[in-house]
């Protein structure tokens, strides 16, 4: 996050691209069971288990292909970092004030 307040702040950008990709590994390992990702050293498993918070495991766990549930994961991972771009004060008033575009976005499956 802090990077992203510098280049809003200071470095003036308008546009700020969230883009989840197919094949985001951090994705796949937070959806391990937490004592795979406590194994992890610390800062590591702390990014796994913050992504994994978010990640509304009971709802994937109803898609029963895995690829699906891997594609829910990215998209809902990315769905909270936008929102988490939307409790910063400094980046929603560039936003109100069409001084900022937050852009979501998904790689498109590496088969197209």
């Amino acid at each position: 996050l802090a990077s992203l307040q510098f280049v809003v702040n200071h470095l003036k950008v308008k546009v700020l691209v969230v883009l989840g990709h197919e094949r985001c590994g951090a994705v796949k390992a937070a959806m391990l069971p937490l004592d795979n990702i406590e194994q992890e050293p610390s800062e590591f498993a702390q990014a796994l288990t913050s992504i994994k918070s978010g990640l509304e495991e009971n709802r994937l766990k109803l898609i029963r292909d895995v690829r699906e549930q891997v594609r829910e994961a990215i998209c809902t991972h990315l769905k909270r970092q936008v929102e988490g771009l939307s409790l910063d004060k400094d980046i929603m008033t560039k936003v109100r004030e069409q001084d900022l575009l937050i852009v979501a976005a998904r790689s498109p499956p590496a088969s197209l």
